[in-house]
């Protein structure tokens, strides 16, 4: 099954596993030189909420369109943008996406997230404000990181704000990087927790001796920064 997110877009860190199969996705459609960047399949818990920051490869590259693909049409998708006008890559995305997704099954269910990245033209326009109203500060930014999980092992992600940043937020969120969507009794034998220290947000995952090593689990640790 298929969730379409957009056509223009937002922020995201995370690397590309697998493209998905030509024609069953949308992140690509009406774009030219268009990079599909697949993302793993992100369980979401049965009634419950997952976030997930997928990132555009290299460092020239920003998000031009979004889709994702899903387990069950009880997984509905968005994705945090930026405030621009008018909205467009570059200034309403950058070289990243954070999706969000929120289950009305009571199943676990998984979601795999898709990028449509573009090259870099540039910054967006600049907006007016009253002379008697503030402008909203800068946007966040979104960082993360992942811890590959074995059967029978345990795995610490770890990621902090810079110097300059406050953090005001965490996540974490657990995968699976396979071409195809996974097992999802495999999302039961794996267990996740978050500390937050300061400007650090350490997750720490342990994963059964059940898990099934063609499972190819991941856990990611995220973190909301206010410049």
């Amino acid at each position: 099954m298929r969730v379409a997110l957009a056509a223009v877009v937002v922020a995201l860190t995370g690397a590309a596993a697998f493209a998905p199969a030509s024609g069953a996705s949308n992140e690509c459609r009406g774009i030219q030189a268009c990079i599909r960047v697949a993302g793993p399949w992100v369980v979401v818990p049965a009634h419950g909420k997952a976030v997930y920051l997928l990132t555009c490869p290299g460092g020239r590259s920003v998000v031009g369109g979004l889709d994702a693909l899903v387990t069950s049409r009880d997984v509905r998708l968005g994705f945090d943008g930026r405030l621009s006008a008018p909205v467009q890559p570059g200034s309403t995305t950058t070289r990243y996406a954070l999706f969000r997704a929120v289950s009305l099954s009571n199943k676990v269910q998984a979601f795999q997230p898709l990028l449509g990245c573009v090259p870099l033209q540039g910054g967006g326009g600049r907006s007016t404000v009253s002379a008697y109203v503030s402008p909203p500060g800068p946007s966040l930014e979104y960082r993360s990181r992942i811890s590959v999980l074995a059967p029978g092992s345990i795995g610490f992600a770890k990621v902090s704000c810079a110097a300059s940043e406050r953090l005001v937020g965490s996540w974490q969120a657990i995968a699976f990087r396979t071409k195809k969507p996974p097992d999802l009794a495999n999302a039961s034998r794996v267990n996740a927790s978050t500390v937050v220290i300061g400007k650090k947000v350490v997750v720490t995952a342990s994963a059964s001796d059940g898990l099934s090593i063609d499972a190819h689990a991941i856990v990611q640790a995220g973190a909301e920064c206010a410049p």
